[in-house]
């Protein structure tokens, strides 16, 4: 099926790639000066002077996200829109007398979008740095000094006449590809803007940028590519990885604050966070080679989107070990290395160099795990989630706001965690994550032990319910949840069959959560879902395979089925739906929900470790956030346009966590938590995320 889908996308690509040339036009270098795409504010961020690593990054200001005593004076001054021409950094006022901690903590909420950038980049150069560049927005005075006058139109245009014009010229593109090509495009031009339009519209383009819109990208990366954008390591490249490292950050950072830079001695503190990926298992798609940097960078965005990291602190990384992918090895166009995927000692020597040159060079940083394969992705983070802060997003955050969701359907119906019956369709990495997420669940919260909690559970993969007998064909992850085959020898069960497939575990077991994670489409047919129906009141059935095309189940059948019975989340977006003359909103268990807080809290925490309390803290916090708590039949989960005032309680609720567990390794951040410091954690937490907006320019000579 995957072979069929991925011919079919890869034509599809190709029909495309002449209406993306025309498209790639619009944002030719040569016309950027006339197009609306423009700038990235490098705006003061995730953990202002306060944040973490606060004492080493005080003078760091645009690419290390600090709000140093300099920008601070800046800020107080007001310099407003315009530019402030400065001969060199010597030259800088003093800050003021008095500094302190608690001043910078206030003053970066509300002072943070006014501190300038110092750069010495000028002309056609600034126009194409896109965290710099604003095009049609800058000011006359920054025109001027930075000798931009006849490389722009005449009038200057704010940001929000900057958007209009954005999102227009967006909906005239005919297909989601091309849409996400254009959104691809401004990204590379215009980070400020990017985000912006993404802030305005989070919703409806949400789904263009990462799923399901993204998949075809990744397939056709190799048609569609331009310049790089992310992080390259490749296996026969590998000597080189630190190099390659440390080159990366440093070309970022030469766009950046040159006086904030000019106190730097190494890159520690210039990456907070780190997204990687080895393309293996890419959105129900499968292995993708280096094309999968797409959901790297897709992800590092929500992560801006969604809590506020600044874009230019994250490091989309995509590790190339090979590609299994014939159609796209065979391809001449192909980028990324034409071998088989290396495997064994080999492929866990190179993962293990890029960690331990990652742990060196960025100590602070948050790695997120992201599309590994079966085979490694659990393994893997086993590996090093003792050793460093890290997390499997497709095994821990799709399980995280699983676990939420559930919570929220729990309570609507009265019950506990502990007292429903869970049948888990789908026991591969994503599946058996949230299992052990839910089991830990109630482990925590309902004081089961692991074994009882463990029986909860019956789990169904391509052979069948897990039961001991299959014995060595289990994976490590499967073993504790395998039934006793005596338990199901006198089952009712269809005819001719060697195994336990769903229909017979539903009509046994009773369940009264029904998982999917198995990417085969509409397996909760009618037939299934009437079935779960028929022993329960209120059945939760979660539908999460992605993309929307390989969903387990429609909502709008789900609710017809059970007469709007039901509690649904789903892991791809699907409308609301009308029934019986009611409107039901289903909740979209979207990762985006907790993963960016879960990051954010651990790095203003500086904990380093996201230990499981960490984690529970993030899911209550979200559970807590549901509409249900209020209207039974409302959503789930909090709708996913409010995802940055989430991200702040689950943020918080983790920074509370890790400063409980004694993980907090930020003096300042206790000192918020005690309410020693500034005016309360969530406020603090807002006040250090990044917002998309044009800061002012200074102009450096050297």
């Amino acid at each position: 099926m995957f072979t069929r889908r991925a011919a079919s996308s890869s034509r599809a690509v190709r029909r495309v790639v002449r209406q993306e040339v025309a498209v790639a036009r619009t944002f030719s270098s040569s016309s950027s000066s006339a197009n609306p795409f423009t700038h990235d504010a490098l705006v003061t961020s995730a953990g202002s002077s306060s944040g973490p690593n606060s004492n080493a990054r005080e003078l760091h200001t645009s690419a290390s996200a600090e709000m140093s005593p300099y920008t601070q004076y800046g800020a107080a001054h007001a310099y407003g829109t315009g530019a402030l021409k400065l001969k060199d950094p010597k030259d800088m006022p003093p800050p003021p007398q008095g500094d302190t901690m608690q001043s910078r903590i206030i003053a970066s909420s509300k002072t943070k979008n006014l501190v300038p950038i110092r750069t010495n980049i000028r002309g056609n150069e600034l126009l194409n740095t896109p965290r710099l560049n604003k095009g049609a927005a800058f000011s006359r005075e920054e025109r001027a000094i930075f000798g931009l006058e006849g490389m722009l139109p005449y009038e200057v245009h704010d940001l929000d006449k900057q958007v209009q014009r954005a999102y227009n010229q967006l909906q005239k593109q005919p297909t989601v590809i091309l849409k996400h090509a254009f959104l691809a495009s401004m990204r590379d031009q215009n980070q400020v803007l990017f985000y912006r339009l993404m802030q305005d519209h989070l919703k409806e383009l949400l789904g263009i940028l990462y799923t399901p819109g993204a998949a075809e990208a990744v397939m056709g990366y190799s048609y569609l590519f331009r310049r790089p954008l992310g992080c390259f390591i490749s296996f026969p490249n590998q000597d080189g990885m630190r190099a390659q490292l440390e080159s990366h950050v440093e070309s970022m950072a030469k766009q950046s604050d040159l006086t904030a830079l000019a106190s730097r001695t190494d890159s520690a503190s210039l990456i907070d966070l780190i997204v990687v990926t080895d393309s293996e298992a890419v959105l129900g798609i499968g292995d993708q080679g280096v094309g999968g940097i797409t959901i790297s960078l897709s992800k590092a965005a929500l992560y801006t989107l969604g809590a506020g990291i600044q874009p230019n602190r994250i490091l989309p990384v995509v590790l190339d070990p090979g590609t299994d992918n014939h159609m796209q090895f065979s391809d001449p166009l192909y980028l990324g290395w034409k071998r088989g995927r290396v495997r064994g000692k080999l492929y866990d020597k190179f993962v293990d160099k890029f960690i331990k040159e990652c742990s060196e060079l960025f100590p602070n940083a948050l790695i997120h795990f992201e599309d590994f394969g079966l085979s490694n992705a659990q393994r893997l983070l086993e590996r090093y989630k003792d050793k460093l802060p890290c997390f499997n997003d497709d095994i821990e955050g799709t399980g995280a706001v699983a676990l939420s969701a559930l919570l929220s359907a729990v309570n609507v119906v009265g019950s506990r965690l502990k007292d429903q019956r869970i049948v888990v369709y789908g026991a591969g990495s994503a599946g058996m994550g949230i299992v052990e997420q839910i089991r830990d669940g109630m482990m925590m919260l309902d004081g089961l032990t692991k074994e009882e909690a463990n029986k909860r559970f019956w789990c169904i993969d391509r052979n069948g319910l897990l039961v001991d007998s299959m014995g060595n064909s289990l994976r490590q992850s499967q073993m504790p949840f395998a039934r006793d085959d005596a338990e199901c020898a006198n089952w009712v069960r269809d005819d001719n069959e060697k195994g336990l497939y769903l229909m017979d575990v539903i009509r046994n077991i009773k369940p009264t959560v029904l998982i999917g994670t198995s990417t085969h489409a509409r397996a909760f047919d009618e037939e299934v879902v009437k079935e779960m129906a028929s022993h329960v009141d209120r059945p939760i059935i979660m539908p999460l395979s992605n993309p929307t095309s390989l969903a387990e189940c429609d909502p709008a059948d789900a609710w017809k089925w059970t007469e709007g019975r039901a509690l649904l989340a789903t892991g791809s977006p699907f409308p609301d739906c009308e029934y019986n003359g009611k409107t039901y909103s289903p909740a979209q268990n979207n990762n985006a929900l907790v993963y960016p807080g879960l990051g954010l809290g651990t790095i203003l925490s500086r904990s380093r470790q996201i230990s499981p309390g960490m984690f529970m803290a993030a899911v209550e916090a979200l559970a807590a956030l549901s509409p249900s708590a209020k209207d039974p039949d409302a959503s789930l989960l909090p709708d996913l346009a409010d995802v940055k005032e989430v991200s702040v309680h689950v943020a918080a609720a983790v920074v509370r966590q890790a400063c409980s567990e004694g993980r907090t390794r930020d003096e300042a951040v206790i000192k918020v938590v005690k309410g020693e410091l500034g005016d309360g954690l969530e406020d603090f937490i807002r006040g250090s995320m990044w917002d998309p907006v044009y800061r002012p320019l200074e102009l450096i000579d050297q």
